[in-house]
């Protein structure tokens, strides 16, 4: 008897090995890094915080990323309550690891607050969202961005 199970044995052995091989060969091949392309794509996105000397800050807008690199957008901004239009272009990079980070030349509907803004940001959901913060002086400011489809 020993010998007649032994052959079913190793026959689901085998096939239980060559499965699990299978599998982890897929789940290894599900996300190869993000790239300008992967990234590229319209996307809505908040932003909330401070800008220290002028007070609470956060907007809400949409952005065009680029798969050459380009950015670019419009929000409604408000400032210690002071509501705002604009628009923006600017550059990013990504790296494999899907951390980037992004340089923006803001124009306002008001000029005082034209600005150039930097952040540092991150992907994630298979480039289906981002996170960010802002790497400015005196500005306390974070962010979600999420792909529109």
């Amino acid at each position: 008897m020993k010998r007649q199970n032994s052959p079913i044995r190793l026959a689901l052995a085998l096939g239980a090995l060559a499965l699990l091989g299978s599998t982890s060969s897929v789940l290894a091949n599900d996300h190869h890094g993000c790239t300008l392309h992967n990234v590229a794509g319209a996307y809505g996105y908040t932003v909330t915080g401070t800008r220290n000397g002028i007070g609470p800050a956060a907007s809400v807008g949409s952005v065009e990323i680029n798969s050459d690199g380009t950015v670019t957008g419009a929000q409604n901004a408000s400032f210690n309550g002071i509501i705002l239009t604009e628009t923006f272009t600017g550059t990013y990079t990504v790296s494999d690891d899907c951390a980037g980070s992004t340089v923006l030349n803001v124009v306002s509907s008001n000029p005082a607050f034209n600005r150039t803004s930097n952040l540092a940001l991150v992907w994630d959901a298979n480039e289906e969202r981002f996170r960010f913060i802002f790497t400015d002086a005196d500005t306390i400011l974070t962010g979600e961005g999420q792909k529109i489809h």
